[in-house]
Parts: C-alpha cells; structure tokens; sequence
C-alpha cells in the first residue's frame, strides 16, 4: 500500500486518478521515497493546471510547455516564479508523463502529451521535434572532496566505533551505494581473497557484481563479526545498530545517512554524502590508471556512459599527463612567449 498522507499534498488528494495511480504504485513494491516524489510532482503539476483553468486529464502538448516554462521561473501573470533546478525540473516531469501513461493504459485519454527523447523507443509518443525531450537534460560532475577535506574526514571517523569505521572504510573500497552497504550479509563475503558479492536485489541495475576491500579491512570485519556474533548468532545481515532503543536491530540507510551527515559537519566538510564515498572511490580508481570497462563493473553501471564521469573528475591527473606527453612543445612556446619576463 501507499503509505502516504495525502494531507500533505491537497491538489492531489482532489484528483481520484492520480490518487489511484499513486495507489497501484505502492501495491507493486515502490519505495515510499520514490512514491513521495511522484506525489510532490503530481500535486504541483495539478495545481498549475487549476490556475490556468484547465482539467489536468485534458491537457494538451500545450499545457505542458506552459508548465515547464513555469519550473522554469516563467510564471503565467507575468511575475517570476521559482525557478527550479535542472534535476528538479526532471523529476517533475517525469512523473507527469509516468502518469499520463497511465491513463492511456487505463484508456482515459488516447495519448500522451508528453513527448519522449529518442534514448527510448520511438512508439506513438515520439515527437520529431523534440528529440532530446521537452528539457534539456545538464550532466553535473558530482562533487568530492579536497584531498585535505578527505584527510579531515579520515581523522574524524578514526574517533568512531568500529562498526562505524568498518562501514565507512567497505563503503568507499568497494564503492557501495548506502542500500548495498547496510544490507550486506555474512555469506556476501570471500574472506580468503577479500571479495564482496553484491546481491541484484540490492542494486540500483538489478545486476550482481564483485568488489574487493583492503587487508587492514579484513582484520577489522573479522574483529566486528566475533562481536557481532554476540548479538545475532544467524547468518544473516552484518550491520546492526548500537542504540539501546534499537539494540540487534538492522541499521537503516537513513541511520547511516545520519552517521555520515554529522562525521562531515564535525570535520567542517560541506556537501559530503554516503554517495560521495562512492564518487571519490570510483575516481581515484581512474586516476590509478583503470579502464572505462574495468571502472563500468566495478560501479555497476549498465551504461557505460555513466562511468565517464569519473575519467573526467580525475582531471587532477591530467595536467601531469599532458606535461608529460607534450612537454617539450610546450618548453619551446614557454621560451617563445615569457623568455622575456625572467
């Protein structure tokens, strides 16, 4: 079930098809994040159609290119609006096209007057006009840490339990998403030759992949285990929470979200996340000179296209490539243009 209060969004909770699709979601096993957002979007998009007087089941090609000027901060009496980000104006989007598709299934209106991309089929939906879709999509770098915020970072997790060094330390070796770590189980780990067997059911690409960790690792996940084995004789997950409330209990995303939140705040880090250890993981492995297929599994991404990112944050080593490859060009341009300035 939805496990959502509709109190929360008005516009919305006034529209039975949208709470009914909302509905199915939450039937089919859809996380309550993922059915929070659609229902934040709907909401938004419903209340946009009601001030331009028009039912958001009848909205045309039209109406929708009204309310992506609108995200964009172009509001209809002539005044700004707020402009949301790029990803934001995604995600809205996205949801009000999941759920005219809906109603086209459920034959409520014949098509759907959100036009899709070329990266998908070209079925009824498709419009030649806009192959890229009706926003442009940005691609951000995402951000990591200084060499010396990550040194900040070391030395405040070095303070923590073990349990909290532990996790830390396998999340960025094996570049783990917060839902592969925290659902890590005993029998996931070769500790003859340091592997990790990441399950399909906790991955982002339902496809199962190998990652490794470091030695010294090894010796503390043995040490936690005979501790862990204190609490919960079973085979079964490897991380359980500390508290007295919730004494043997498996630790949640949102707790190790927490844990992470404050170790930055306490070593003065902005912007840094449970993601972050996995951006900054993948991207020393490309300044250590691995291969875009090599990086691609390690990740676990299905398109390789998503491992490029990284080979272009390891940019740091560019310069020293580039100097090394084209040094002496770049002497006699050197001598050329600034001789005279010594």
């Amino acid at each position: 079930m939805a496990n959502l209060v509709w109190e929360r969004y008005p516009f919305l909770s006034e529209n039975p098809n949208g709470r009914s699709w909302l509905v199915l979601l939450g039937n089919l096993g859809r996380a309550d994040a993922t059915l929070d957002a659609y229902a934040r979007a709907l909401s938004n998009y419903f209340r946009f159609c009601q001030g331009l007087g028009v039912e958001a089941e009848k909205a045309t090609l039209e109406h929708v290119s009204l309310y992506v000027r609108y995200l964009g901060g172009d509001a209809q009496d002539g005044k700004t609006s707020y402009r949301h980000s790029n990803a934001t104006m995604q995600q809205y989007l996205t949801a009000v096209r999941l759920w005219y598709d809906h109603l086209v299934y459920q034959d409520i209106r014949d098509f759907n007057p959100v036009p899709r991309g070329t990266y998908l089929n070209r079925n009824s939906d498709y419009h030649p006009g806009f192959a890229q879709g009706l926003i442009r999509r940005l691609k951000l770098l995402p951000a990591i840490p200084s060499e010396e915020d990550w040194k900040k970072l070391i030395e405040a997790v070095t303070q923590e339990s073990l349990r909290n060094r532990l996790m830390f330390a396998l999340a960025y070796y094996g570049a783990l998403r917060r839902e592969e770590l925290v659902n890590l189980r005993v029998t996931d780990f070769d500790f003859a030759h340091r592997l990790i067997r990441i399950r399909p059911e906790t991955t982002k690409s339902s496809t199962p992949r190998t990652v490794c960790y470091a030695a010294t690792a090894g010796n503390a996940l043995s040490e936690y285990l005979v501790y862990r084995h204190r609490i919960n004789q079973q085979a079964g997950l490897v991380f359980f929470s500390e508290s007295r409330r919730n004494a043997g209990q498996p630790i949640s995303k949102w707790t190790w979200s927490k844990i992470v939140e404050g170790l930055a705040k306490q070593a003065g880090v902005e912007g840094f996340s449970t993601h972050s250890l996995r951006h900054l993981r993948l991207t020393h492995l490309a300044q250590a000179g691995w291969k875009l297929h090599e990086l691609s599994a390690y990740a676990g991404h299905r398109n390789p296209q998503t491992t490029l990112m990284y080979l272009h944050l390891s940019g740091a080593d560019l310069l020293n490539r580039m100097t090394e490859a084209i040094r002496y060009a770049d002497a006699k341009i050197d001598a050329a243009l600034f001789a005279k300035m010594e």
